[in-house]
This record gives C-alpha cells, structure tokens and sequence, in this order.
C-alpha cells in the first residue's frame, strides 16, 4: 500500500503551467497549489476570470515558450486552439503538453473534468466537482420546472448568434429556455441580419458586447436603432463573461442565474 501510495505520487505532475484562460481556471478548482508552477496573465482578468481570487502569488504566463520554459514545468496545459505554436514548440523540445477539448455541451464538461482530473492526478477532486454540477443543476431545474419556457436569442457584434451543438444552447435547455436561433435552423455560430432578429421576436434577449473592443465597427453594429428598440421592448438579459466564458463548474451558476429570471 505504502508502495502504490508512493508511485502515484511520484507519477502525480508537480510543476504544472497553465497557458490559456479556461485551463487556468480548471488548474486553480482542481489542483493542489503546490502542483501550480504557473497560469497565464489571462488568469487575473476580473471580468474574465471566475477564479482571479484564488490566483494569488502564483507567477503569471504571457503563454510564450520562453515564459514556459523558465519554470521547468513537468505538464504544460493548453485548450484547444489556444496559443498553438506555443504548443507546437513546446513538444518538439520534449515537454509534456496536454491539451483539453472544448465541450459543446454539460456532459462534455463532466468528460472535461473527468480527463482533467486524470491529466493532474486529481480524480478525487474532479468526481467530487461533477456531483456537485449535477446536484445544482438537478435542484435548479427541480425548483423552476413549473414556471413557462421563455424563448432567448443571442445577438452579438457582427449580428453573430449561437445555435445547437453549443455549449451555450444546452446551458439555455438546462435554465429552461427554448433557443430561437436552434429554432431557425443554426448549427454552432451564425450571423443572422437584422430582419430575421425582429422575426425571432424572442422575450429574452442577450447582446454580448465584450466579444469585440468597444470602439470597434463590429461591437458598433449593436448600436443599430433597431437593436436598441428590441434592447427597449424585451426583457434583457446580461450573464457575466465570467461564467460562461470557459466551460467548467461555473456554468452552473449562470443555469441557477438565467433559471431565476424565468
């Protein structure tokens, strides 16, 4: 016992680096901080960051291989498509670099864990951070069930919304919404004109401004008479970039908060 006790230890990665927002988060829920080399610079954004409090004194990342390298990580964490030449370098001198999907949906976020918990030697942790995902959702969906479905549709900068087969579709299921822009036929990401916005007529709706800078032409296409009239007209919606922004247990805080509204 003793033996099998030391082997997992020494198997158990120690000097772990994070490059990317979403790992950095998923690092700080599950890991020991004394496995924690390092996060990335994005780890310590207020608006961005569910976990910025927990960051503390641990050195920061700008995510280049000359910052990784200098803390001797043993595992280097990265998300799909996040800084992938870094990543590319980084294995070609022969460090351990693993990297995690992006989860379309609650049950890949449970996969998410589970694999993330596995990568750190943290199993224990990542189980005990399903159950508690499923026991809160299962509870919110519990509370709201009696109250109507109401209909919501993303509108962001460039006029883009989010269809099935995203994350953001089951969280609006599992709040108790019904999503007009898996209504009109949208897989993944779409740009919808105007016209077929005032269509949807939706009784929610989210503009997501924080996509773009804010003096950019794209975020200023929110600025459309008709958005604002629909802005004025409709029960506005506004979860925080926070919470929805990386795929983890925070999640369930923005289903408790949109689930509330209905």
């Amino acid at each position: 016992m003793l033996l099998a006790s030391l082997q997992a230890l020494a198997a158990k990665p120690q000097r772990i680096v994070s490059i990317g927002l979403c790992t950095d988060q998923l690092l700080l829920m599950l890991a020991e901080s004394a496995q924690i080399a390092s996060v990335s610079i994005w780890a310590k954004d207020r608006n961005m960051s569910y976990m910025n409090a927990a960051v503390g004194d641990i050195p920061l990342n700008n995510a280049s291989v000359e910052e990784v390298v200098r803390f001797g990580p043993d595992l280097v964490l990265a998300s799909d498509y996040v800084a992938w030449n870094t990543v590319r370098f980084l294995r070609e001198l022969g460090y351990r670099v693993e990297q995690v999907p992006v989860p379309t949906s609650i049950d890949g976020i449970y996969d998410l864990l589970t694999r993330f918990g596995s990568v750190t030697g943290n199993e224990q942790r990542a189980a005990a951070a399903i159950e508690q995902m499923r026991r809160r959702i299962d509870a919110t969906r519990a509370r709201y069930t009696a109250r109507p479905a109401k209909s919501v549709i993303i509108y962001s900068p460039n006029g883009l919304t989010v269809g099935a087969e995203t994350l953001e579709h089951d969280l609006f299921v599992k709040a108790g919404y019904r999503n007009l822009a898996a209504e009109m036929g949208i897989s993944g990401f779409r740009s919808i004109s105007l016209e077929q916005l005032v269509a949807a007529d939706p009784d929610v709706l989210q503009i997501d401004r924080r996509l773009s800078p804010q003096d950019s032409l794209a975020t200023a296409y929110l600025a459309h008479p008709v958005v604002q009239k629909l802005v004025r007209q409709r029960e506005y919606l506004d979860i925080p970039t926070r919470l929805r922004i990386c795929a983890g247990p925070m999640i369930t805080e923005a289903i408790e908060m949109m689930a509330a509204r209905r």
